[in-house]
């Protein structure tokens, strides 16, 4: 055995040994019988080296010699008990022996949905099928039957495997009978072959195939699309265009159904989408289709997400994330619309890839004769459009569902407005669109028609059922009225535009008031928001003067033609989804997978599900092509540092032309270029490399904690003990009772310990800086460090305390005693001057750096700043006395610091944060990290 495997060996020893302790699976007292040595003192120890070897099993259930076999053929190899405590985490009872798999299997026998013949063919000829599909088969999730895939229903249904069922008996019982489902969408879903090309194959994905905005749109991209890409449609949800996307689409997958739309359905529909036609990009045609644009990345297949709902009222409103998070390029149709997701999501303004355009005229498709509505072709339509005696009436059209959000009651308000205002003219309103149902309705309807009547609009206004082709009612309307509350470039409007037909709309409720309100000619046809009597006097103007109307028609038309072109609008998708595709290398995908660089704790957020191979490596290189060095993790908290001790930003700063945008990856050219030095890497520090020191050797350490919520002193208290060092605490607060309780808390604690109560003022920086740090400074201390009881309200609480209990196991300890670690850094690493915990978020500047830069100019800092660099997020850290001296020199007193409460970013004490490791390097020394395994937030 070489010392690689020498090492592996050992390594495995030690991982088998922690987890039979941690799951105290060896019976001592049984296990001292079984060998005879009643005075062994380590049971656990000597089965994880000896007695696994030899036959022994470690408890009276397990039976380790019959399962064995079983695991081996799945590829498993280390010691049974390992395998069945690493199986038995993934949730569920697995069977300890021959007994409990006898058991199991006799039931999987008689159960339609094992097919015993199918799972044999994966094992060797003589091994009973039934027992190893209970034994292994099932946990590992191998199929049990084309009828039944236990994985994906332990993926899709996680309460089945946490109860401890075995998911193909719980689907038999009850699963199935409860509406589950044993098998994914995959399986039912046809995946017809591409014709032989060379085309690119682009993936359009329509939410729904339904006769209205976004899917007539995605049909138009479909077929334009079709004339340079092979086109692959993967329909969401049916509806009346199914036929026209199959036409259109060289291959079509679906419909899917709304119990499709799930994360187990979505992975495994992503992966075989990949494996059949290996789209170069997709196109996300709604937010509604976000769960696909996840799975599809992790697949490495890069988005363009075209975004026209609102977040005002999308709901859940985080299902947005998947899009914004994951779309190489996000698509809004309005800067109205992307305000709104600005506001729901803090920081996506700032994130790259963000752009707003318009769509063009989407054709509607051709309808067969026998969908044709019986009103038009019998010339009915246009006579309710204008009955007789009508001929001259100034006619309004509006058109949609009839829904709040296409404001029909403004509508109805406009026209009653209208005709107060013009008693001598006579209007003709007319609505056309579907859902109009007094009877039942009672959500909108009902109340729409008591306000007709309550209007007394008698024959003035109608609301007509839909039509399939509205250019009859285009050819003889006067007027278009856009009542939208929030729309962004409805189809209509844009049909109504480019006809060059006076389209009045509301300011702030629709794309089209921004098209329109851009130029002077058009922008008289903008009532502010929602004001019907402004847009109805709007009206009142046109049906005076017709004339002029016409020539207002006519501008609006010039304005619609260079605002809607839907050929440019095509070219532009394709250009962003080839530049994303183009981003994606394999040789940085090599090179990562080689290198086993990529930490997989730093990459995925807690509480993730464990990828597949390759999936953190294409996770990292995607979110690299979507973020690179225009944004961090405030605009998208998926962007996350690839390793311990590198910044992937500064790296790509520092070499434009080999890592800019589209080249490669910048971990993988460091990686490459033989991990040379710089600012954008720096040392990291774990428990694990061995630096220890002796009790004689210990500094002098002081540690100022600020506590404003002081119930998470004992946390704090509990953390110290942990450690072997000692530290004087010097602790802050704002009351005499939290000082009493500070005060017990740490009552016992091995040091001195100072409590100094001061204004709610500056949070936790000023009490360090203007109460504390002249003592701190003093000569007595060899080390300082900074905590605090960092707590976040109201919504991101959970997210507060996570970040608090990752600052405090990185720096002062837990599960392991990190203030140790930290100093016996420093007495061993001269150069250093400053540690902090090793975040796995890239954040920058933000709104901080004018206020940084004149910080740094009274502390004579040199200029520039660095554009891109890390610090100790939260502002808690380790640091030699020397780093706080210039901190020192800006002699900050209360006033200096903002009052409560102190907005979520651009102050001093932001700016103080990020300027650490810039204070560090002014008095000389380096910033190193600590990195506690196991942690993340």
């Amino acid at each position: 055995m070489d010392s690689r495997e020498s090492t592996l060996a050992d390594e495995i020893r030690r991982e088998f040994l922690d987890i039979l302790e941690t799951a105290r699976f060896v019976d001592a007292d049984y296990y001292r019988s079984a060998l005879n040595r009643p005075e062994l003192r380590d049971p656990a120890g000597h089965y994880a080296e000896i007695g696994w070897r030899i036959g022994l099993e470690p408890n009276a259930r397990f039976n380790g010699d019959f399962l064995r076999p079983f695991y081996e053929t799945a590829g498993m190899f280390k010691p049974p008990a390992y395998v069945w405590l690493e199986l038995s985490a993934l949730g569920g009872q697995l069977p300890a022996n021959r007994h409990e798999a006898e058991d199991l299997a006799a039931a999987l026998r008689v159960s339609p949905y094992f097919d015993a013949e199918f799972y044999a063919r994966r094992l060797p000829a003589g091994m009973d099928p039934a027992l190893h599909y209970a034994v292994v088969g099932e946990p590992m999730g191998w199929r049990a039957s084309p009828l039944f895939d236990s994985a994906y229903y332990r993926e899709r249904y996680p309460e089945v495997a946490s109860a401890g069922f075995s998911p193909l008996l719980h689907y038999e019982r009850h699963g199935r009978r409860e509406g589950r489902r044993g098998v994914s969408v995959v399986d039912r879903l046809e995946f017809s072959s591409l014709p032989q090309s060379e085309k690119p194959v682009v993936l359009l994905i329509s939410h729904e195939a339904s006769r209205t905005g976004a899917p007539m749109l995605g049909w138009n991209l479909a077929r334009k699309l079709a004339e340079r890409a092979t086109v692959v449609s993967l329909m969401m949800r049916g509806g009346e265009l199914e036929k026209d996307f199959i036409a259109v689409a060289a291959s079509s997958v679906g419909p899917l159904t709304w119990e499709d739309w799930n994360w187990a359905d979505a992975t495994r529909l992503a992966r075989r989408i990949t494996e059949e036609f290996r789209p170069l990009y997709a196109i996300a045609n709604s937010i509604e289709t976000q769960i696909m644009v996840p799975a599809l990345a992790s697949c490495g297949v890069p988005s363009v997400a075209l975004v026209h709902e609102f977040a005002a009222y999308t709901r859940p409103v985080a299902k947005m994330r998947n899009v914004y998070d994951w779309a190489q390029n996000v698509v809004f149709p309005a800067e109205i619309v992307a305000q709104s997701s600005y506001d729901a999501f803090p920081g996506l303004e700032r994130r790259p890839g963000i752009h707003i355009m318009a769509q063009g005229r989407s054709d509607p498709p051709p309808v067969s004769s026998a969908d044709e509505p019986a009103d038009k072709e019998s010339g009915e339509f246009l006579l309710r459009l204008r009955p007789e005696g009508e001929e001259d009436s100034f006619l309004v059209l509006g058109a949609g569902m009839v829904h709040i959000r296409k404001g029909v009651d403004l509508f109805i308000s406009t026209a009653a407005t209208a005709k107060r205002l013009r008693p001598n003219v006579r209007f003709r309103f007319v609505w056309i669109g579907h859902g109009y149902d007094p009877e039942h309705d009672s959500g909108y309807s009902a109340y729409l028609a008591y306000q007709i009547a309550q209007s007394e609009l008698g024959d003035t206004l109608v609301i007509l059922d839909p039509v399939s082709d509205l250019e009859p009612a285009y050819a003889v309307a006067d007027a278009f009225l856009l009542s939208s509350r929030l729309d962004p470039q409805p189809n209509v409007a844009i049909d109504t535009v480019l006809r060059g037909i006076p389209t009045v709309c509301f300011q702030g409720a629709c794309g089209t008031a921004e098209i329109l309100g851009a130029d002077a000619a058009t922008r008289p046809l903008i009532a502010p928001h929602l004001d019907t009597y402004a847009a109805a006097a709007i009206l009142c103007g046109l049906a005076d003067d017709r004339h002029k109307a016409k020539a207002l028609g006519a501008e609006v038309a010039r304005v619609g033609h260079a605002a809607y072109n839907m050929s440019a609008y095509v070219q532009q998708i394709e250009e962003w989804g080839k530049t994303s595709a183009a981003a994606l290398h394999d040789e940085d995908l090599a090179t990562l997978m080689a290198a086993a660089a990529v930490d997989i704790e730093m990459v995925l957020p807690p509480g993730m599900a464990p990828v597949a191979e390759l999936e953190a490596e294409r996770r990292t290189l995607l979110q690299w092509s979507i973020m690179g060095l225009g944004g961090d993790s405030t605009a998208n908290p998926q962007f996350r540092r690839p390793c311990a001790g590198f910044n992937p930003q500064s790296y790509a700063h520092a070499n434009p032309d080999e890592c800019g945008p589209g080249k490669a990856h910048p971990l993988a050219h460091w990686l490459r270029a033989g991990r040379p030095a710089g600012p954008w890497s720096r040392d990291v520090f774990n428990p694990g490399d061995g630096i220890y020191l002796p009790l004689e050797a210990m500094p002098r350490i002081a540690l100022h904690a600020h506590f404003y919520y002081e119930d998470l002193a004992d946390d704090l208290a509990f953390r110290l003990k942990r450690n072997r060092t000692r530290c004087d605490l010097f602790l802050s607060t704002d009351t005499d009772a939290k000082s009493r309780h500070l005060r017990d808390a740490f009552g016992d604690h091995h040091g001195s310990v100072e409590i100094a109560i001061v204004p709610n003022r500056g949070r936790d920086v000023g009490p360090l800086l203007t109460e504390f740090l002249p003592r701190l400074l003093d000569g007595r201390y060899d080390l300082i460090g900074h905590v605090h009881a960092k707590r976040s309200v109201g919504t991101d609480a959970a997210m507060g305390e996570a970040w608090r209990h990752f600052l405090w196991e990185n720096l002062v300890g837990g599960e392991h005693a990190m203030l140790d670690l930290a100093a016996a850094v420093f007495a061993s690493k001269p150069a250093v001057g400053l540690l902090m915990a090793e975040d796995p978020h890239l954040v920058g500047w933000n709104d901080n750096r004018e206020i940084a830069e004149d910080l740094a100019r009274r502390m004579g800092i040199g200029m520039p700043l660095a554009d891109f660099f890390d610090f100790p997020l939260g502002t808690m850290f380790w640091c030699r006395p020397k780093v706080l001296l210039p901190l020192r020199e800006l002699g900050l007193d209360w006033n200096d610091y903002p009052s409560e409460p102190v907005p979520y970013d651009g102050t001093v004490l932001h700016a103080i944060e990020r300027l650490m490791p810039f204070v560090a390097r002014k008095a000389g020394f380096d910033t190193a990290g600590l990195r506690a395994p196991g942690t993340s937030w």
